[in-house]
């Protein structure tokens, strides 16, 4: 791995852990055993991954739940969904087995991304006097797209020497419709949950049928997405010999 990359490793990681020593130290669940739930549903849908094509990254349904998260728990517990989430994604039944350097990169860059998304969700809104749950969600969401997308694209285009806004530009035409579609998701849910009484999180139950639909959907499409890539590339080079042949 080049120079560069190893640094950009190590500094997203020394990020990451000063992140996690602010959740440390603030750590005060308003409910174990509710955010016990929540997160077992959260690792359970960081399960459910897709592998990118052109890319040795995966993307999982845990987006939902670090968006839902970021409406109805607090910063620590969000992050930990974030970083549980990241682990399960990185290790639970992998095509090969992953370097320790990659799993490191997967849990700091979830870990900054969630915390960034959780700020800027939070803060903006009360800047501005807004106390709205759809503004928190908008806000939140986007940042994390665009913070996860370009964070690793950027670790790719330093590891392997490729163009960043090439990478990017894949990276985020691939996620994006994936990652629009949890956010409407996650923003349902969460207003759904959370009422005159609280947080009611069996709307997370409900919900996890409808993420498992989402995931195999998507799944079925970059699989036809790709056929369709492989399809094309081969009807190319077919017609390029062709074409050879009767020059001859």
């Amino acid at each position: 791995m080049a120079t560069k990359a190893k640094l950009y490793i190590a500094t997203i990681a020394t990020l990451a852990a000063a992140i996690l020593g602010v959740v440390a130290s603030r750590w005060n669940p308003e409910s174990v055993s509710r955010f016990a739930l929540f997160f077992g549903l959260a690792m359970v849908a960081s399960a459910m991954k897709i592998r990118l094509p052109g890319f040795k990254t995966t993307i999982s349904t845990n987006f939902v739940f670090i968006l839902a998260g970021i409406a109805l728990f607090s910063f620590g517990e969000t992050v930990l969904i974030g970083l549980g989430g990241a682990l399960v994604q990185s290790l639970w039944k992998t095509q090969t087995r992953p370097k320790p350097v990659q799993v490191l990169f997967n849990a700091t860059c979830l870990t900054v991304c969630t915390a960034a998304a959780f700020w800027t969700s939070h803060a903006i809104p009360t800047m501005l006097g807004l106390n709205s749950m759809a503004a928190m969600m908008v806000l939140g969401g986007c940042v994390y797209v665009v913070l996860n997308t370009g964070l690793v694209s950027l670790v790719v285009s330093l590891a392997e020497g490729r163009s960043l806004r090439e990478i990017w530009s894949s990276c985020y035409e691939w996620t994006f419709p994936y990652f629009l579609v949890g956010a409407a998701v996650a923003g349902l849910a969460s207003a759904a949950s959370y009422g005159a009484n609280g947080v009611n999180l069996g709307v997370a139950l409900l919900v996890m049928p409808v993420i498992y639909f989402v995931h195999v959907y998507y799944r079925m499409h970059i699989f036809r997405a790709v056929l369709d890539n492989i399809s094309s590339a081969s009807h190319e080079h077919e017609t390029v010999l062709a074409g050879a042949w009767r020059g001859r």
